[in-house]
């Protein structure tokens, strides 16, 4: 017995298939298509884009995808526009979905709608728009199917993502995201953009003593090194130089130092400084950073950004990540104690921070020495060689 929903997927796709005979089959610019007036001047066919030009497409591809999860569709529009006609994949996926449904109030067009549900799934993308794009090819009646794919065929040749000096790439092991950059961006280099953004702690120059295995205890020299890394990695967080912040911050995060996972955390899910946004990996480095013993402020900050995580970022996925994560990078797991203390020597109690050290710095780092009566811990392990501070102290 044909159901309701039979009847209009029928009438849908009937109409659907009457606009993509009525139409012209080349990709035309709409009202809603235009860039925003403010963008800056876009490159010559097969030329660089200047760093200006980068920067407003990948804000404008930001801008257009939190509006469309947030169900503003006609606010969404020019941004996600923008940001497709650069060959930027889910941007060009979710313009498609807007005007092939007509949600929003923004005016229906199939042809529209099938051309950059097409462009987007075109390798590489997510199983999630190949699977969406097939499933209404599949809707469609035979004898439209032709069309359909002369169609696909021009949004293709005018915005695929190669069209446009874009690489894309997968990433994320629970929940699978598409990354899209310009290959002139100059904050993205060629080896770093081709791994996984913590990878790039492999080539920093700063540790180079042997890192100890699980449950081994860590040389004086890693010590150190970890400690400096942690305090560097800082003081760039706060001066907002984020893209040299985020590797030295990761050494630290790694090894269980709850505010270098929380700050890496706070870069990679808000894309700071030019750094690629990375929701899995900045909501796992939150999710370690929120174990206990922790800051209120850093709990805070992780229920908060839960809260605000797309609808495809369940719960059950969310909890996923962050139980592989603490499994790698809790504090304990690593040797490294986290509590919460004064600021001071004789602070009132209640002025107290988070400070997470090496539960083996006694032994490696510190000597006892007696100054008249008096017994006092010595600091032992060098500092790393241009270390701004005088001595590597815990983060």
């Amino acid at each position: 017995m044909k159901t309701r929903r039979d009847k209009r997927c029928r009438t849908r796709f009937a109409a659907l298939a009457a606009a993509l005979l009525a139409k012209a089959i080349w990709p035309a610019a709409t009202a809603q298509d235009a860039p925003p007036t403010d963008a800056p001047t876009p490159p010559a066919p097969g030329s660089a884009p200047s760093p200006e030009f980068i920067a407003a497409i990948y804000a404008a591809a930001e801008r257009g995808g939190s509006l469309y999860d947030e169900g503003r569709y006609a606010e969404a529009m020019p941004h996600l526009a923008a940001a497709a006609e650069r060959g930027m994949k889910v941007p060009q996926a979710s313009l498609g979905d807007i005007l092939l449904n007509g949600r929003g109030g923004v005016p229906r067009d199939a042809q529209a709608g099938i051309g950059w549900l097409a462009v987007a799934a075109a390798p590489v993308t997510l199983p999630r728009i190949e699977a969406y794009y097939q499933r209404v090819l599949a809707e469609l009646p035979p004898d439209h199917k032709p069309v359909a794919a002369r169609v696909a065929d021009a949004y293709r040749s005018a915005y695929d993502s190669t069209v446009h000096r874009v690489t894309c790439r997968l990433h994320g092991n629970v929940v699978e995201e598409l990354r899209c950059r310009f290959i002139d961006d100059p904050g993205t280099e060629a080896d770093e953009y081709g791994s996984d953004v913590e990878e790039v702690v492999v080539t920093a120059p700063l540790i180079t003593a042997p890192a100890p295995e699980i449950g081994q205890i860590p040389s004086g020299q890693f010590i150190s090194q970890v400690y400096d890394a942690a305090s560097r990695g800082s003081e760039l967080y706060r001066e907002g130089r984020y893209k040299e912040a985020l590797p030295l911050l990761l050494v630290a995060a790694k090894r269980g130092f709850k505010w270098a996972q929380a700050s890496a955390a706070d870069i990679l899910l808000h894309g700071r400084g030019g750094v690629p946004a990375d929701i899995e990996t900045g909501i796992g480095w939150l999710g370690v950073a929120a174990m206990p013993k922790t800051t209120n402020s850093i709990s805070q900050f992780f229920t908060e950004s839960k809260a605000r995580l797309p609808a495809r970022f369940t719960p059950q996925a969310v909890d996923a990540i962050v139980a592989d994560y603490r499994s790698q990078y809790g504090n304990l797991r690593h040797r490294v104690a986290c509590r919460m203390q004064p600021n001071n020597p004789g602070a009132s109690l209640r002025l107290r921070s988070l400070r997470c050290h090496f539960i083996d710095e006694g032994t490696q780092c510190r000597n006892v020495a007696m100054d008249g009566d008096e017994m006092q811990w010595e600091w032992t392990c060098q500092p790393v060689e241009g270390a701004r501070t005088v001595e590597a102290r815990p983060f």
